[in-house]
């Protein structure tokens, strides 16, 4: 099967799309997670050499939970936090040493509501490059830089299944790259991203329009 290949400015044009769809976007929390756990987390962007890319964490041994799977830096909503974006940048800077001055945050997205009972409030971000990135290792086993344009292509989808307890089955997508496997709460909430950096603006319908 041939493979598609998303051009870095088509790339580049999606995250445009993103940050106009994230200016509209009101996020608000489903109303059975009243008694959910907040917290929150950041998408990452970075742009190196022309092109865009989604960072991530593999998360340690030594977390409580997930250990080895692939996150987004963030965490627990704590007393200090004044909000839940607050509570992102923070946990991104204990995480992974990005403070959150250098953080160009292009808006927040709709909670996920995870099968731990956590409520998770994920903001985007772009954070410049280079820039040196501290990892706490006791958290964080290593750091994942999957290119936008190959989220976007068809082949980076896969397909995961579970069974629930009243016997019917959850299907959603998943996102492979390389030997790196995203699923889970990072998934919906990499896919919600995906979604917005597709959708089409009224530029985008002008164009199409005009070439019609």
């Amino acid at each position: 099967m041939p493979t598609t290949t998303i051009a870095p400015d088509a790339a580049s044009a999606a995250v445009e799309r993103a940050r106009i769809a994230l200016a509209r976007l009101e996020p608000a929390a489903p109303e059975n997670a009243a008694d959910a756990k907040p917290a929150g987390v950041l998408i990452p962007l970075q742009r190196r050499g022309g092109e865009w890319r989604v960072i991530l964490n593999v998360r340690s041994q030594n977390v409580g939970l997930h250990q080895g799977e692939i996150a987004f830096p963030g965490g627990k909503y704590e007393n200090g936090d004044t909000d839940m974006l607050a509570c992102a940048l923070r946990e991104t800077k204990e995480e992974m040493g990005v403070a959150p001055e250098d953080v160009e945050v292009l808006g927040r997205m709709h909670p996920v509501l995870t099968r731990t009972d956590y409520l998770v409030w994920p903001a985007v971000g772009v954070v410049p490059h280079p820039y040196p990135f501290v990892v706490d290792e006791n958290e964080v086993a290593e750091v994942v830089e999957i290119p936008l344009a190959h989220l976007l292509a068809p082949e980076a989808v896969r397909h995961e299944a579970r069974l629930l307890p009243g016997g019917s089955v959850a299907r959603r997508d998943a996102y492979a790259y390389g030997r790196y496997l995203v699923y889970g709460a990072t998934a919906w909430i990499l896919g919600q991203f995906l979604d917005l950096a597709r959708q089409e603006t009224s530029e985008d319908l002008a164009r199409r329009e005009a070439s019609a």
